[in-house]
């Protein structure tokens, strides 16, 4: 038991700690994205992208728009069709205000880094033609 405890511990001090390589990164639709930052907030799909200001629905919100554009590479105006019809300028001011946001707050940075490993622990390769030729 003691063993299995401190392997939980080893593996949250490198999720934590995990630095993604944003060059290397899978590819992932933008609702997978959206749905893993619900999961990490504890937050509904609805309360994502509903039209509301309150701090617990901004923060997610702005760390979903920022993993899927500035990580993931999909276009502001695809990630703002997503949010509730949102138009590519918000998504802009968005992924600005994330970035100002981890500058100066630590732990919003290191739970952009958990959700995006988290992403890249739960993804299959899936190998094309690399199987049995007879197969």
């Amino acid at each position: 038991m003691i063993r299995q405890q401190e392997l939980e511990i080893i593996r949250l001090r490198m999720m934590i700690n995990y630095k993604p390589d944003l060059d290397r990164l899978v590819p992932m639709s933008i609702e997978g994205i959206l749905c893993k930052v619900c999961e990490f907030y504890q937050i509904g799909y609805n309360e994502l992208i509903e039209r509301n200001r309150q701090t617990e629905r901004v923060i997610p919100r702005m760390a979903a728009a920022y993993i899927a554009c500035k990580v993931y590479r999909h276009t502001f105006k695809q990630v703002g069709i997503k949010m509730a019809h949102r138009d590519h300028s918000t998504m802009i001011n968005a992924c600005d205000k994330a970035i100002e946001y981890m500058a100066t707050n630590k732990v919003f940075e290191r739970q952009i880094n958990i959700i995006i490993k988290t992403i890249e622990d739960e993804f299959i390769p899936v190998s094309i033609g690399g199987g049995d030729a007879n197969s």
